[in-house]
């Protein structure tokens, strides 16, 4: 999935709340518009497996909007008890206001825009949107609570489930499990992770700044971000080589990640460097040396892997190594039993490269990998 960040007017967080022009540097020469050209990209990206949706904000309000009169006017933005409009932040020199979410919703507004997307692209097809630092916050004026602005905040999102899309969310918004299914820094604590299983709530990477607890990613699965593997943040500029970067980041978290969230967390033991996650079916995490095993069959050693692929149809595995080996025996994992000759393929950016059938002996592969090599397992039963 990719979300367009910037996708509207100049750019990104320009002109909120209003959303109903594309930015005009994503026009195509044989496109009479940049909405023809983005609508074209999100249908497009669909031939290869890839969904295309937005970067969105509900929250913030500029005066340089279309709809700031109107807001104003209309009442839709939030005030101080002093009764002046509330300032919560200034980006690119501007000062960002907080968009009202009860009265938005009453007067039709939240719906309205929302509407306007609906229409503009092909968002249903998608069936996802992020909406960006999406708070609720008091609103003294109004004397309204945050638990009132919270209410309608879900309100909101039930409105876009309603249309069929589901909403993504920057941070965990902990009145929001159950309605919002994904959040892009997951940071929690352990308990967290026990209580609410990911089949409700799940989500993408752990924010370093936030000086979160790095090894619960490892112990209950972390996915990854492409943004920092496509640009190199240290320079601004696009990676020309991304596709190493991103299969290591693939392939040593998101895969993990899918496999384990298949499974109930049954409890966390152990402290420190020696915390292990226990899981339904037989599958545990152990931290201290860096494997994931179920029934005691290796999945996970360090930065070797040869996990399921979840998400294809067919029996597969996909093996991965960060550093490569030689004459590497594994034990083919459960519902393997019976498979008897296997077909590997290199996988790459440009496809999948048959390389050859080799037979399996007592539930036993044998694989060779090079550094970074990516290898995808498919049983010939």
């Amino acid at each position: 999935m990719i979300y367009l960040v910037g996708w509207q007017y100049n750019g990104h967080d320009d002109q909120y709340p209003a959303w109903f022009e594309v930015n005009p540097l994503l026009k195509r020469p044989e496109d009479a518009t940049a909405e023809e050209s983005l609508r074209w990209l999100m249908r497009e990206a669909k031939k290869y497996h890839t969904t295309v949706s937005l970067h969105l904000n509900m929250t913030d309000a500029y005066e340089d909007s279309p709809l700031w009169k109107t807001y104003v006017k209309e009442d839709l933005i939030s005030k101080n008890e002093d009764g002046s409009l509330m300032v919560i932040g200034k980006y690119n020199g501007r000062k960002a206001y907080q968009v009202n979410y009860k009265n938005e919703w009453e007067k039709g507004y939240a719906q309205h825009r929302i509407q306007v997307l609906l229409k503009m692209l092909p968002l249903q097809e998608a069936g996802t949107v992020h909406i960006d630092a999406w708070f609720a916050r008091a609103s003294k004026g109004h004397e309204e609570s945050m638990v009132t602005e919270a209410e309608y905040q879900k309100k909101i999102c039930n409105y876009w489930m309603a249309h069929g899309v589901d909403v993504t969310s920057e941070f965990i918004i902990d009145y929001m499990s159950g309605l919002i299914p994904y959040a892009w820094w997951f940071n929690q604590g352990s308990q967290r992770y026990l209580d609410i299983p990911a089949k409700l709530y799940c989500g993408g990477k752990i924010n370093p700044d936030l000086k979160g607890d790095q090894a619960l990613g490892f112990l209950f699965g972390t996915s990854m971000h492409g943004e920092g593997v496509w640009t190199d943040f240290n320079t601004f500029s696009s990676r020309k080589d991304w596709q190493g970067l991103f299969a290591e980041r693939f392939y040593l978290n998101s895969v993990p990640y899918f496999f384990l969230n298949q499974f109930e967390r049954k409890s966390l033991e152990g402290k420190g460097q020696n915390r292990m996650a226990r899981y339904s079916q037989g599958v545990e995490v152990h931290l201290a040396d860096s494997t994931v095993r179920q029934y005691q069959q290796l999945l996970r050693k360090g930065d070797d892997v040869l996990f399921p692929a979840i998400w294809m149809q067919e029996k597969a595995l996909v093996a991965y190594s960060k550093e490569g080996y030689q004459q590497r025996v594994w034990t083919l994992p459960i519902g393997w039993d019976h498979v008897a000759e296997v077909e590997l393929y290199q996988v790459s950016a440009k496809g999948n490269v048959f390389l050859k059938k080799t037979k399996v002996k007592k539930q036993a592969l044998t694989l060779t990998l090079e550094k970074g090599q990516v290898i995808l397992v498919l049983a010939k039963e």
